[in-house]
This record gives C-alpha cells, sequence and structure tokens, in this order.
C-alpha cells in the first residue's frame, strides 16, 4: 500500500499545485479529472510503439551513439508525447473551459500527469521505493515541466485561429524535444563507448541541464499567466458579456476597438 501511495501521490500532488495557481478561471472538475484518466490510457499506444522497436539498451554495444538518438526522441519521447498531444488535442482542446494558455496547462499537466503516474507505478512495483523517491526529484518534475510546455502554446492556439496549427506543432515539438534530450543524456551513461569519450559527469550535466531549461520555462509560461490575466480569459468569463459561441480572444479584441473608438 505504501508503495502505491508513493507511487500515485506525487501526480496528483502535481495536478492540485497547478490547479490551484489558475486563478482567472477553473475548467469543469469532471473534465480534468477524465483527462487525467486518458493520460493513464495513454501510456497504451507509446508502450506498443516501444514495444515494437528494439530497445538499444538491451545491447549497448551493438548501437551507435545515433542509435540511441533515435530511440530517445523518436521512439520514447515523440510516442509518449504524441500519445499525450493526441489526448490534448482531441479531448481536451474542442472543450469550452480550454480557453486560453493557462486552460491549455492545466488540462495538459492532468494528461502528462495521468500518463507518469502509470510510468510511476511500473517502476516502483519493479524497484521498489528508492526508485520512487528518485522519481519524485526528478521524473516528475520533468513530466510536469514537459506538459507545460505542450500546453501552453495549445491555450494560446484557441484564440489565434491562423497560428492555431504551428502554435500546436511547437507545443508538440519542443516537448518532444526536452524529453528526448533528457532521456539521451540518461541513456548514454549506460553505454561504455560513450562515457570512453564522454565522462558519466558530463552526460549526467546534460540530463540536468534538459530538466532545469525545460522547468524553467515552464516556470517562466506560468508567471506570464499569473502577470497577464488577460491572455487566460475562459469560457465563463466570455458566457457573462454575451455570445458564449465566440472565443475569449475575440472578446477581449472587441472590447479593445470599442474602447479605441
Amino acid at each position: 500500500m505504501f508503495l502505491l501511495a508513493l507511487a500515485v501521490a506525487p501526480g496528483i500532488a502535481v495536478c492540485l499545485f497547478i490547479y490551484s495557481l489558475n486563478k482567472y478561471g477553473r475548467g469543469s472538475m469532471r473534465y480534468l479529472v477524465f483527462s487525467f484518466v486518458l493520460g493513464m490510457l495513454a501510456t497504451v499506444p507509446a508502450l506498443l510503439v516501444q514495444m515494437l522497436a528494439e530497445d538499444v539498451r538491451d545491447a549497448p554495444s551493438r548501437h551507435s551513439i545515433l542509435s540511441y538518438a533515435w530511440y530517445a526522441y523518436i521512439v520514447v519521447a515523440l510516442s509518449e508525447e504524441g500519445s499525450k498531444f493526441l489526448v490534448l488535442r482531441c479531448y481536451a482542446y474542442p472543450k469550452k473551459s480550454f480557453a486560453g494558455p493557462f486552460d491549455g496547462i492545466v488540462y495538459s499537466v492532468m494528461i502528462g500527469m495521468g500518463f507518469a503516474t502509470i510510468e510511476n507505478i511500473e517502476y516502483v512495483r519493479q524497484f521498489g521505493a528508492e526508485i520512487g523517491f528518485s522519481r519524485f526529484f526528478l521524473a516528475i518534475p520533468a513530466h510536469a515541466s514537459f506538459a507545460v510546455l505542450m500546453g501552453y502554446p495549445a491555450g494560446k492556439a484557441k484564440s489565434d485561429r491562423p497560428h492555431a496549427f504551428w502554435l500546436m506543432l511547437q507545443g508538440l515539438l519542443v516537448a518532444v524535444l526536452f524529453h528526448g534530450s533528457f532521456d539521451f543524456f540518461l541513456f548514454l551513461q549506460q553505454k561504455r563507448e560513450a562515457t570512453e569519450y564522454f565522462s558519466t559527469g558530463i552526460l549526467s550535466f546534460g540530463t540536468f541541464a534538459s530538466f532545469y531549461i525545460a522547468v524553467r520555462l515552464a516556470m517562466r509560461a506560468i508567471r506570464r499567466h499569473r502577470a497577464d490575466p488577460d491572455e487566460s480569459n475562459d469560457s465563463d468569463d466570455a458566457d457573462r458579456r454575451g455570445d458564449p459561441d465566440k472565443l475569449p480572444g475575440e472578446w477581449s479584441q472587441n472590447t479593445n476597438f470599442r474602447r479605441e473608438e
């Protein structure tokens, strides 16, 4: 029971923390909980992709550093972030409560933490409490940061329809970039040939740098929301102003136009 709590608690704690930061509007709790559950289910397609691909860590001497990069960025990072992205785009994005950048962050974090919780349960089951504690301080915050970096552009896309495709793609690619870099340097530490050219300290620094930059960028996105409420109008605000079919961004633009007149 303790191991299960250790595996589940970090993801839920991150979800509650991010939800508490949303000062200007909060989506339906039912939708957020379902997003978390769908994030858990998103582990299935990612796992299938990784099962079909050869794990380079099983035979390190047979694989080049380029093979490690392919495995980290494409097989692992793209399959995992892509699965989460599909949930975000197909389930959360169409919701009326998904109306601004911070809504994108909240929904994306719910999905990401659902995914990370299933990963945590499996890791703790296999390796015990020690790995659970280490993931609490590294892997879980990393997954949360990747989710913020994906969700923030997705939230902006909702009120910027002409650039929506590129904003959504940006969020996906940035999450894959940082997730892949984090895993790439981590995986290389298990390859003897790599440690002959680069010390374990340098490879560890690469992992930490990927983690640190992702966390810093995620915190900047959150601070931007808290400093600028106009970026985070939600659908309830739009409903109170009048036409519920209008996006909050459109109402904000119209209001500014009338003031200028």
